[in-house]
C-alpha cells in the first residue's frame, strides 16, 4: 500500500512544532540571568536529564538515513563505522568524566587555559573554539539539515532552502528563549518521541512482510521480512552471512581485516576524552558523581538501545529496493493491434532513479487505456516538453513515480478494451542514493496520523541535535572569544544577548553548509579519519604533563592538512585510497608530529601545572610530584571500563540476536550484560557514590 501525507498529518506536524516553541517560551523563564546559568543550567542537571539528552543529541534525523544507507552498502556489520565510537563513550565515562565536572569549565577549549598558560595557551583557546565551534560544528549541523532536505523530499516537492529555513527556525526560537535548560528538557521529550517513531516505523514496516518472521533453514523455508531478504539475495553476489553477521568475516565484500581492526585501534580517538557538547552536559551535572553516571547511561542508550529499529528498516530497504542491473535498453515499446489498427506504444526512460528524476514519459497513449507497473496503476498527465531531452516529443505524457512504494525489475503492462493486455517490457525502479529508502519507506508503510507522528518524531530528532549544536556552538563564540578577547569586562545582560546573536549566527551557517552535504556516511568517515589525529594529544594531555599548547597546535596543524589532502586525493588526481589507510595515516602523522614537540619543545611552567592538578586530581603516576598525597589509581577505572564493554556490546549483540532467531545465545548475551549493568550502576550512581 502507500499512503503519503495528508492533511492531518500535516496538522500533527504543525502541532508539535507549536510544543516545541511554546515549551521554549515557557521555559524562557528559566534561562537564568548569567552566562553560566544559559549555557550549563547553573549546573543543578541530574544524571538522568543529563545523559539522555546526550542520547537525544546524537540522535538526528540523518542517524536513521545513514544506517540505512550503510547496511545497504555493507550490512549490519558495516555499523562498525559508529559502534567504535562505544569504546571512547566508555572511556570518556570511566576516565574523564569527572574531572571535566571538578574543571568548573563551560567549553572543553576553556580547558586548554586551566591546563596550559600565557599566550601560547590563549591562542590555542581562541583557535579552537573557532576551529570546533564553527568548522567542526558546523560541518555536524550540515550532515543533519540534509538529512531533512532529503526527508522532505520524500513527500513533496520543495526548495531546500525552504525546508532548511523552516526547520531551522523552529530550532533557534527555542533555544534562544530558554538557552541550555529549554534544550535539555527538550531533548528528553524530543528523545522518547524519536524512538518512539522509529520503533513504529520498524513494526508496520516487518508488518508489511507478516512479520520479522524467520530465516530459511534445512528443514524449512524462511518466512517474514528475515525470509524475504535470504529470497531477495539469491543469485546477487551478496551472501547473507555479508548483509546479517555482526562482525565481518574475513572475506567480507566490502570491509576487509584491516578495516575493522583500524576502527577499533584508532577510529574512536576523537571522541576518548568526551566531545564537546558532552562536555557540556557534564559540567552543566550537579557534581562529578551525576556526570559520571550520566555518561554511563548515555554509553549504554546510545550504543545498546537505539540501533535495531533502524536496522530492522534497512534490512527491508534490502528487499523494497533491491540493486537492479539495467537492461541497457533505450525505450520501453510494444505494438498493439486493436479494431484492425496497428498502434506503437513507447515510454521511456528504461531506468528510473527514485532519489533523481522520478517521471515516466510517452508520446501518446490511447485515453481509455490504463497502466500497470509491478501491478500498480499508473497515473498519466498531460505534458509539455520545456527542453528537458525525453527523446518523446514536443507534447506528451507524464507520470510521477515519486514515493513509488517499490523498486526492482518491474514488467511495464498497457490494458486496452477490446485488445489483449500488452507487455512494454520491464522498468527498472533503482535507488541511487541508498539513504533515501528510510522516508521511502516510511510514505509507503505508514497510515495517515502515524505517518505524521512518525514525521514528527524525526523533526524532533533533528532539533534535538541542532539545538544542542547553535547553543553549544555559541557558547564558544561567546565564552572563548567575545568574552574572553573581545569585550571580557561587558554586563551579565550583554554576554546574554550577545549570546542569542550568536546562536543565530550558527544557525546560518550551518544551513549555508547543508547545501553542500550530499552523502550523511561519508562526512562521518571523513570526521573519522580528522579525528584519529586529533583525539589522541587531547586525551594524553590529562595524564602527561609533558603535553604542551605547541603540542596541540602541531596536531591540530598536520591532522587537517594531511586529513584534507587525503580526501581530495581521489577526486583531483584520480587515486582512491582505502578509508584504514587514511585513518592509520593520519593518526600517525598526528602522533609523529605532537610527541616530539611534547617532549623537546617548550615546557609548561611548573605553577601552572600545579594548579590545574590540585583543581582537576588527574589519576595515575603521571602527577604524582604535583598532587599532595597519592593520587588515585588507574586499575578500578581499567576494570569498570571492561565491564562497560561487555554491557554495551552485549545488550548491542543480544538485543539483535534475539530479533534475527537466534534466541539462546542473544538471552545469555543479555543476561550477562544486565548483570554488569546492575554492578556498574550501583558503583557509578550518585547515591552509592557518597
Amino acid at each position: 500500500m502507500q499512503f503519503g501525507l495528508t492533511p492531518v498529518d500535516f496538522a500533527v506536524i504543525a502541532l508539535y512544532f507549536v510544543f516545541a516553541i511554546g515549551l521554549g517560551l515557557y521555559l524562557s523563564r528559566q534561562s537564568g540571568d548569567s552566562v553560566e546559568s544559559f549555557f550549563v543550567s547553573s549546573r543543578q542537571l541530574p544524571w538522568w536529564l543529563a545523559g539522555t539528552s546526550m542520547v537525544a543529541t546524537t540522535f538526528a534525523a540523518d542517524t536513521p538515513l545513514a544506517v540505512t544507507g550503510i547496511i545497504a552498502a555493507d550490512g549490519i556489520s558495516g555499523n562498525w563505522l559508529w559502534w567504535c565510537w562505544a569504546i571512547a563513550h566508555l572511556t570518556a565515562t570511566f576516565f574523564f568524566a569527572r574531572m571535566w565536572r571538578r574543571s568548573g569549565v563551560i567549553t572543553d577549549a576553556e580547558i586548554v587555559e586551566l591546563r596550559y598558560s600565557g599566550r601560547p595557551a590563549a591562542a590555542l583557546r581562541a583557535f579552537k573554539a573557532v576551529y570546533f565551534g564553527l568548522f567542526i560544528n558546523c560541518l555536524t549541523m550540515a550532515w543533519v539539515i540534509a538529512a531533512m532536505v532529503k526527508i522532505s523530499r520524500a513527500f513533496f516537492t520543495v526548495n531546500p532552502v525552504v525546508v532548511i529555513v523552516v526547520c531551522m527556525t523552529g530550532s533557534v526560537l527555542y533555544t534562544s528563549l530558554g538557552g541550555f535548560r529549554s534544550v535539555v528538557v527538550t531533548d528528553f521529550l524530543q528523545f522518547a518521541l524519536g524512538m518512539a517513531g522509529a520503533l513504529t516505523l520498524a513494526y508496520f514496516v516487518a508488518a508489511e512482510f507478516g512479520g520479522l518472521g524467520s530465516l530459511p533453514t534445512d528443514q524449512a523455508d524462511g518466512a517474514g521480512l528475515l525470509g524475504a531478504l535470504a529470497t531477495s539475495l539469491e543469485g546477487t553476489t551478496r551472501s547473507l552471512g555479508d548483509v546479517l553477521d555482526f562482525l565481518p568475516s574475513r572475506d567480507h565484500p566490502t570491509i576487509p581485516p584491516v578495516y575493522l581492526a583500524v576502527l577499533l585501534v584508532a577510529g574512536w580517538w576523537r571522541f576518548a576524552e568526551g566531545s564537546g557538547y558532552i562536555v557540556q552536559r557534564l559540567a552543566a551535572c550537579r557534581d562529578e558523581r551525576h556526570a559520571q553516571a550520566a555518561s554511563l547511561w548515555f554509553a549504554v542508550a546510545h550504543n545498546a538501545l537505539r540501533p535495531w529499529p533502524w536496522i530492522l528498516v534497512g534490512l527491508a530497504a534490502l528487499v523494497v529496493y533491491p540493486d537492479t542491473e539495467s537492461s541497457g535498453q533505450l525505450s520501453l515499446e510494444a505494438v498493439m493491434v486493436r479494431n484492425g489498427r496497428v498502434e506503437i506504444l513507447r515510454v521511456r526512460p528504461q531506468r528510473i532513479d527514485l532519489a533523481g528524476d522520478t517521471a515516466l514519459y510517452a508520446g501518446s497513449l490511447p485515453a481509455d487505456c490504463e497502466t500497470e507497473l509491478g501491478g500498480r496503476p499508473v497515473k498519466w498527465s498531460a505534458w509539455t516538453d520545456t527542453g528537458t531531452d525525453t527523446g518523446t516529443g514536443a507534447d506528451g505524457l507524464r507520470a510521477d513515480l515519486t514515493g513509488w512504494p517499490e523498486g526492482g525489475h518491474l514488467a511495464l503492462v498497457v490494458r486496452c478494451p477490446g485488445a489483449e493486455a500488452v507487455h512494454l517490457g520491464h522498468l527498472d525502479i533503482v535507488l541511487g542514493d541508498r539513504e533515501m529508502a528510510y522516508p521511502l519507506l516510511m510514505r509507503s508503510a505508514l497510515p495517515p496520523v502515524v505517518l505524521g507522528l512518525v514525521v514528527a518524531s524525526l523533526l524532533a530528532a533533528f532539533m534535538s541535535t541542532v539545538d544542542t549544536h547553535i547553543n553549544w556552538g555559541a557558547s564558544y563564540l561567546i565564552q572563548d572569544l567575545y568574552r574572553r578577547f573581545i569585550r571580557p569586562d561587558a554586563s551579565t545582560r550583554h554576554y546574554l544577548a550577545a549570546s542569542r546573536v550568536a546562536i543565530l549566527v550558527m544557525a546560518v551557517l550551518a544551513g549555508l553548509s547543508a547545501l553542500f552535504v550530499d552523502n550523511i556516511a561519508t562526512v562521518w568517515r571523513f570526521l573519522i579519519t580528522l579525528g584519529a589525529g586529533l583525539g589522541s594529544v587531547s586525551a594524553v594531555r590529562w595524564f602527561w604533563p609533558r603535553v604542551t599548547p605547541h603540542a596541540e597546535f602541531a596536531a591540530l596543524g598536520v591532522t587537517t592538512v594531511s586529513a584534507i589532502a587525503l580526501e581530495l586525493a581521489n577526486p583531483l588526481f584520480g587515486v582512491t585510497i582505502a578509508a584504514s589507510t587514511k585513518i592509520m595515516a593520519v593518526a600517525l602523522v598526528s602522533l609523529a608530529a605532537w610527541v616530539p614537540t611534547a617532549l623537546w619543545g617548550p615546557q609548561n611552567l611548573p605553577a601552572t601545572l600545579e594548579s590545574f592538578a590540585r583543581k582537576v586530581r588527574p589519576p595515575g603516576p603521571g602527577w604524582r610530584r604535583y598532587i599532595e598525597g597519592p593520587t588515585e589509581p588507574l586499575a578500578p577505572s581499567v576494570a569498570r571500563f571492561a565491564a562497560g564493554l561487555v554491557v554495551v556490546f552485549g545488550g548491542l549483540f543480544g538485543i539483535g540476536a534475539v530479533i534475527l532467531g537466534r534466541t539462546m545465545i542473544g538471552v545469555v548475551w543479555i543476561a550477562v550484560a544486565a548483570v554488569l549493568a546492575f554492578t556498574s550502576s550501583v558503583q557509578t550512581r550518585p547515591g552509592a557514590l557518597r
